[in-house]
Protein backbone atom coordinates (compact mmCIF):
# COMPACT_ATOMS: atom_id res chain seq x y z
CA UNK A 1 0.00 0.00 0.00
CA UNK A 2 0.70 3.86 -0.64
CA UNK A 3 2.26 5.57 2.20
CA UNK A 4 -0.18 7.77 1.97
CA UNK A 5 -2.52 5.50 2.34
CA UNK A 6 -1.29 4.21 5.38
CA UNK A 7 -0.85 7.75 6.66
CA UNK A 8 -4.73 8.26 5.87
CA UNK A 9 -5.47 5.18 7.90
CA UNK A 10 -3.51 5.96 10.95
CA UNK A 11 -5.78 9.67 10.66
CA UNK A 12 -8.75 7.86 10.46
CA UNK A 13 -7.78 5.18 13.33
CA UNK A 14 -6.55 8.36 15.57
CA UNK A 15 -10.03 10.37 14.77
CA UNK A 16 -12.40 7.22 15.62
CA UNK A 17 -10.14 6.26 18.85
CA UNK A 18 -10.65 9.90 19.84
CA UNK A 19 -14.51 10.45 19.29
CA UNK A 20 -14.94 6.72 20.97
CA UNK A 21 -12.97 8.30 24.19
CA UNK A 22 -15.12 11.37 24.01
CA UNK A 23 -18.55 9.30 23.78
CA UNK A 24 -17.23 7.26 26.51
CA UNK A 25 -15.99 4.12 24.82
CA UNK A 26 -12.44 3.69 26.03
CA UNK A 27 -9.65 1.30 24.39
CA UNK A 28 -11.52 2.06 21.31
CA UNK A 29 -7.89 3.16 19.72
CA UNK A 30 -6.43 0.08 21.01
CA UNK A 31 -8.81 -2.18 19.57
CA UNK A 32 -8.62 -1.11 16.47
CA UNK A 33 -4.66 -1.90 16.48
CA UNK A 34 -5.02 -5.00 18.13
CA UNK A 35 -7.38 -5.69 14.92
CA UNK A 36 -4.55 -4.29 12.34
CA UNK A 37 -2.09 -6.42 14.03
CA UNK A 38 -4.44 -9.65 13.68
CA UNK A 39 -5.09 -8.89 10.16
CA UNK A 40 -1.28 -8.49 9.26
CA UNK A 41 -1.16 -12.20 10.82
CA UNK A 42 -4.19 -13.49 9.10
CA UNK A 43 -2.30 -12.52 5.26
CA UNK A 44 -2.72 -15.23 3.12
CA UNK A 45 -0.55 -16.02 0.25
CA UNK A 46 -1.21 -17.37 -3.06
CA UNK A 47 0.67 -20.60 -4.09
CA UNK A 48 1.11 -20.60 -8.02
CA UNK A 49 2.55 -24.05 -9.08
CA UNK A 50 3.40 -25.67 -12.16
CA UNK A 51 4.42 -28.46 -14.01
CA UNK A 52 8.04 -26.16 -15.55
CA UNK A 53 8.86 -22.48 -14.80
CA UNK A 54 6.03 -19.88 -15.69
CA UNK A 55 7.61 -17.55 -18.64
CA UNK A 56 7.78 -13.53 -17.26
CA UNK A 57 4.77 -13.23 -19.28
CA UNK A 58 2.97 -16.20 -18.29
CA UNK A 59 4.00 -15.05 -14.14
CA UNK A 60 2.68 -11.38 -15.15
CA UNK A 61 -0.84 -12.39 -16.55
CA UNK A 62 -1.20 -14.71 -13.49
CA UNK A 63 0.36 -12.40 -11.05
CA UNK A 64 -2.49 -9.56 -12.56
CA UNK A 65 -5.27 -11.40 -12.90
CA UNK A 66 -4.68 -12.75 -8.83
CA UNK A 67 -4.09 -9.22 -7.63
CA UNK A 68 -7.55 -7.97 -9.29
CA UNK A 69 -9.38 -10.53 -7.57
CA UNK A 70 -7.79 -10.27 -4.08
CA UNK A 71 -5.65 -7.17 -3.83
CA UNK A 72 -2.30 -5.29 -5.08
CA UNK A 73 -0.72 -6.44 -2.03
CA UNK A 74 -1.55 -10.25 -2.17
CA UNK A 75 1.79 -12.00 -1.74
CA UNK A 76 2.14 -14.70 -4.62
CA UNK A 77 4.75 -17.87 -4.27
CA UNK A 78 5.48 -19.54 -7.60
CA UNK A 79 6.65 -23.47 -7.36
CA UNK A 80 7.76 -25.84 -9.62
CA UNK A 81 6.27 -29.56 -9.57
CA UNK A 82 7.19 -31.52 -12.00
CA UNK A 83 4.52 -34.51 -10.69
CA UNK A 84 1.27 -32.78 -12.15
CA UNK A 85 2.59 -33.07 -15.96
CA UNK A 86 1.23 -29.57 -17.34
CA UNK A 87 -1.13 -26.86 -16.22
CA UNK A 88 -1.02 -24.73 -13.02
CA UNK A 89 -2.59 -25.13 -9.65
CA UNK A 90 -3.73 -22.16 -7.43
CA UNK A 91 -4.26 -21.87 -3.50
CA UNK A 92 -5.35 -18.65 -2.02
CA UNK A 93 -6.06 -19.68 1.67
CA UNK A 94 -8.55 -21.55 1.80
CA UNK A 95 -9.62 -21.65 -2.51
CA UNK A 96 -7.92 -23.84 -4.47
CA UNK A 97 -8.12 -24.35 -8.01
CA UNK A 98 -6.71 -27.30 -9.97
CA UNK A 99 -6.52 -27.03 -13.13
CA UNK A 100 -3.54 -29.44 -13.68
CA UNK A 101 -3.21 -32.10 -16.30
CA UNK A 102 -2.63 -34.96 -13.60
CA UNK A 103 -5.89 -33.63 -12.10
CA UNK A 104 -7.46 -33.88 -15.44
CA UNK A 105 -6.20 -37.54 -16.32
CA UNK A 106 -7.77 -38.33 -13.21
CA UNK A 107 -10.92 -37.24 -13.93
CA UNK A 108 -10.72 -38.91 -17.88
CA UNK A 109 -10.37 -42.18 -15.99
CA UNK A 110 -12.62 -41.84 -13.13
CA UNK A 111 -15.18 -41.30 -16.19
CA UNK A 112 -14.07 -44.28 -18.13
CA UNK A 113 -13.90 -46.85 -15.41
CA UNK A 114 -16.74 -45.49 -13.89
CA UNK A 115 -14.56 -45.16 -10.29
Amino acid sequence: MSAAFDDLKKIAADLVGEVGERAGIGGLKDALSEIERAGRKNRVDAIVTSAVPLTDTERATIDSRLRAKYGDDLPIIFNVEPAILGGVTVRVGDRYIDGSVANKLSQLRQNLTGN
